[in-house]
């Protein structure tokens, strides 16, 4: 698969990350990281506990990352996938406790082990975000970096703001045909990067400014 300028699409970047590229796991771990240890803490782990299961995740994902089916079609499929890893890391955490001489956590933790052997779904929200949420906000932060200021303000003035491509154009010193292009190319590269999660982009940026 060709490589790109850039970020380009999610399938590329994993590839890229494979390849044990750094720019791109830089990029992978910044727009993931901050689900994974949400993910952990919703979980039930001490905060010093959170970082360390969560670095495991990342390690387990760099080794078994081609183990993932990228034919699979449905909407946060690869999230579901990471979202596997992490609970079993989180269970190996709890089973390791539960194995040491002297018993920890009481019956607060016994029933928290219990509920995650036996519930596998993905959790709806985190943090008070949903997981796709967290994801746009890692992305617009990150793509934020990838464009000139007055590109990312066009974009960001017509797509999460409404605002009409002619007024945008006067106070940026644009045309109008500049700003329209300016919202495409970022968008684009928005839809590319979350592209498995994200088939309405367009109604996702306009609910989740950042």
């Amino acid at each position: 698969m060709p490589r790109e300028d850039g970020l380009t699409t999610s399938l590329t970047l994993l590839r890229r990350v494979e390849e044990a590229d750094p720019e791109a796991w830089s990029c992978f771990t910044r727009l993931y990281g901050p689900l994974v240890y949400s993910w952990c803490r919703g979980m039930g782990l001490p905060p010093d506990e959170v970082e360390d299961v969560g670095q495991e995740v990342f390690l387990v994902v760099s080794g078994k990352l081609e183990t993932f089916n990228p034919e699979q079609k449905a909407a946060g499929a690869f999230r579901s996938w990471l979202w596997g890893i992490t609970r079993l890391e989180t269970l190996k955490y709890y089973r390791a406790i539960r194995r040491q001489p002297i018993g920890q956590g009481g019956s607060d933790f016994h029933l928290r082990l219990q509920r995650l052997e036996t519930e596998a779904e993905q959790p709806a929200s985190v943090d008070g975000q949903t997981p796709q949420q967290m994801l746009l906000r890692g992305a617009i932060e990150i793509l934020k970096e990838q464009f000139d200021p007055r590109t990312w303000q066009a974009f960001w003035d017509m797509a999460v703001k409404g605002r009409s491509a002619k007024d945008i154009g006067a106070e940026l010193n644009m045309t109008s045909k500049a700003v329209r292009q300016a919202k495409f190319r970022v968008t684009k590269k928005l839809r590319q990067l979350l592209d498995d999660d994200f088939p309405e982009l367009s109604e996702q940026v306009s609910r989740n400014p950042a």
